[in-house]
């Protein structure tokens, strides 16, 4: 299974890819951690030669779920995956989800890779509202890669699918 699971803030790419990787066995990556090194100390953001090398190795090992935003610099796994998964989801529930895990995450219900600041809200409905303005753009580009992509508007949708073609 090698799966790329791609999307808006708040679309649902991570917990899909925990549960895929939960129910196959299959390791998943998040793309921000491919690009930043998570430490005690804060993040750090690895150099391009360290950022590709991780890549490389999780895309050319056997089975894998990549997820995250549709990075430009992370595209080289669509060639390699044998799914493009995008999710979809209509713009007021990813905002919801974006206030919801923002309070979550606040609260300390919920893990973060980022401290739940009001800047760091801001940015992720600042990022929302680009994936809205780059939605056509990136589902332009994702018709060039035929039946491998997949688009999806939930996550339940997206599962049945994925279930279906790998016999759960």
């Amino acid at each position: 299974m090698k799966l790329d699971i791609i999307g808006s803030v708040a679309s649902g790419k991570t917990t899909l890819a925990k549960n895929l990787s939960e129910t196959y066995h299959v390791p998943f990556y998040q793309k921000d951690n491919i690009v930043w090194e998570r430490t005690p100390n804060g993040d750090r953001k690895r150099d391009d030669k360290e950022r590709d090398q991780l890549f490389q190795k999780i895309i050319n090992s056997e089975d894998w779920i990549v997820e995250g935003s549709p990075r430009k610099l992370l595209r080289e796994s669509f060639e390699k995956c044998d799914y493009i998964i995008l999710l979809d989801i209509p713009l007021y529930k990813r905002l919801v989800r974006t206030l919801r895990r923002w309070i979550r995450q606040r609260a300390g219900k919920e893990k973060y890779n980022s401290k739940p600041t009001i800047k760091f809200l801001y940015y992720n409905i600042k990022w929302v509202f680009e994936y809205e303005k780059d939605r056509k753009e990136i589902i332009g580009y994702l018709f060039a890669y035929g039946s491998k992509y997949k688009r999806f508007t939930t996550s339940e949708s997206a599962k049945l699918f994925i279930n279906k073609v790998y016999s759960i």
